[in-house]
């Protein structure tokens, strides 16, 4: 399960502060698919950013199958990122591999599968 609770995302910019989120609160249970749409600007990639910890939110919590993301130490954030999937917009590719190597590319670094 994905707990967002109070979510809250600001930039800091020599013009002042841009609130990127502001107390997002959201549920997914296990099992289930969500989609992040909106008009550009809106904080989509932000969002995903900040679910991920990818990018620290200002405040707030992120609680993926009982941990606190905030909480964790990097070794423990690297860790639990590898049972998180997520396709971002910009999903950068590799040119030089076909489909299926994108695919594995993560797996491969993981130790999961081997080169092929």
């Amino acid at each position: 399960m994905i707990e967002i609770k109070s979510l809250t995302k600001t930039y800091r910019t020599a013009k002042g502060s841009i609130t990127a989120l502001k107390d997002i609160d959201i549920t997914i249970e296990d099992g289930e698919i969500f989609g992040i749409i909106g008009l550009s600007g809106a904080g989509k990639s932000t969002l995903v950013r900040c679910i991920n910890y990818l990018e620290r939110p200002t405040s707030g919590q992120v609680i993926i199958d009982g941990k606190e993301l905030g909480k964790l130490t990097n070794r423990e954030l690297l860790k639990t990122r590898q049972n998180i999937g997520m396709v971002f917009q910009g999903f950068n590719l590799l040119a030089q591999r076909n489909v299926i190597k994108n695919i594995c590319y993560p797996l491969e670094i993981a130790g999961v599968v081997a080169i092929f």
